[in-house]
């Protein structure tokens, strides 16, 4: 064999090797404060979410003290993407939920469980279940007012920078009068530099 077909044919086995091993995993992690400011791309992350929500979260508090309310009942309207990213507002509105349940401010009702809760009634009516203890239909609580969510953004770009907006609103509506008694909106604008590939 001569010494060019040899040096080939190690070349040919490297390349067979590398290929079956694949692309690189990420095999090593750690733990990262979720408060810490992170980012990693141009896209929404969970810190704007984060943003939004404290935001969203003490004005919201702070009208229904100015206003006197006892726990006014609210419920959550499909929240509106107006942006072209994939975004989980369901998650934002999660947060804001949470910690205005957690005030003590606030009764949320679950809207997306009403189909199953209205199945259980039927089944709880329907003789399996002790008389005594079942539950059915009549006592549901009603909302008062329903929360909304619409979330823009703008990218602008040129050249090598990149700048995005995002406006996250908020409204609460009288469901009896249609009034939008509360409305309050956070944004945010990210900066970006494109670097050079090895920089």
């Amino acid at each position: 064999m001569s010494k060019t077909m040899g040096t080939l044919m190690v070349a040919m086995t490297a390349v067979g090797l590398t290929a079956c091993a694949g692309p690189r995993a990420f095999t090593q992690g750690t733990y990262q404060d979720p408060e810490q400011i992170v980012m990693l791309s141009d896209r929404w992350n969970q810190n704007d979410m984060q943003l939004v929500a404290k935001k969203i979260v003490e004005s919201l508090g702070f009208w229904i003290t100015r206003d006197a309310l006892t726990k006014p009942v609210v419920i959550l309207e499909t929240p509106k993407n107006r942006t072209t990213e994939h975004i989980d507002l369901q998650a934002l509105y999660d947060h804001v939920k949470t910690a205005m349940i957690n005030s003590g401010q606030v009764t949320f009702l679950d809207k997306a469980a009403r189909q199953e809760i209205a199945e259980e009634y039927e089944y709880q009516g329907s003789g399996y279940v002790d008389a005594s203890e079942a539950t059915g239909p009549g006592k549901q609580r009603a909302a008062q007012y329903l929360l909304g969510l619409v979330i823009t953004s703008t990218v602008q770009q040129v050249g090598d920078k990149k700048v995005v907006y995002y406006k996250s609103t908020f409204e609460l509506t009288d469901i009896e009068t249609t009034e939008i008694v509360w409305t309050d909106h956070k944004e945010i604008t990210k900066s970006f530099k494109k670097r050079s590939i090895g920089l």
